[in-house]
């Protein structure tokens, strides 16, 4: 069984539990070939959704140190990724050939491992945001308030953001590991049919 596989199941166990979990997978098995095709489709938008989300949350953040992760770009170039990859999925859902099956299943493994990576950059940006700064060099009114409440605001804002991120890009894996399973196997299996 793929590593990838047994993740997922190990995170719908965690998240569902054994029986939802079970009740889950005989429900998208029992599924029409229409409703599997919906499904496709539907996974397929989550990928854009993510990217676009990524590219549109990314003007919105302040570089606090140089090297954070916006001062790198990352939601940019993990935006395009992630948008690369939901069209090549709907590319060769639409067109099928071996070629493009082929490329797609390396964007879906290239989605996963930049969906990883941003995962461990938004937990840094998570642990590391901090606005008081800025209070800090304030010299004139050191000991007002209103400076420390705005900046715990910021980064209370800051925190919702990346944490919402951090779970559509957890969303982004799982699907793109499906994506790049659910390939591999057709390509085995067009493999075997010649």
């Amino acid at each position: 069984m793929f590593p990838s596989v047994v993740l997922l199941q190990t995170c719908l166990t965690a998240a569902l539990g054994v029986r939802k979990r079970n009740r889950f997978i005989q429900l998208i098995f029992k599924l029409s070939v229409q409703d599997k095709l919906r499904f496709l489709g539907l996974l397929q938008a989550v990928q854009i959704m993510v990217g676009l989300f990524n590219i549109g949350l990314g003007p919105g953040r302040t570089s606090i140190r140089p090297g954070d992760l916006t001062s790198v770009g990352a939601a940019y170039w993990l935006g395009a990724v992630f948008i690369v990859t939901g069209i090549m999925s709907i590319l060769s859902g639409r067109f099928p050939s071996s070629c493009l099956m082929g490329f797609t299943v390396f964007m879906n493994i290239v989605g996963a491992i930049f969906a990883i990576t941003g995962i461990v950059l938004y937990v840094i940006d998570l642990r590391e945001a901090s606005f008081l700064w800025m209070c800090e060099r304030n010299t004139a009114n050191r000991h007002d308030d209103s400076c420390r409440k705005v900046a715990l605001i910021a980064e209370s804002l800051l925190a919702s953001m990346d944490i919402t991120l951090i779970g559509l890009i957890v969303l982004q894996l799982f699907v793109s590991v499906w994506f790049a399973v659910m390939g591999i196997k057709s390509l085995i299996g067009q493999m075997r049919k010649v």
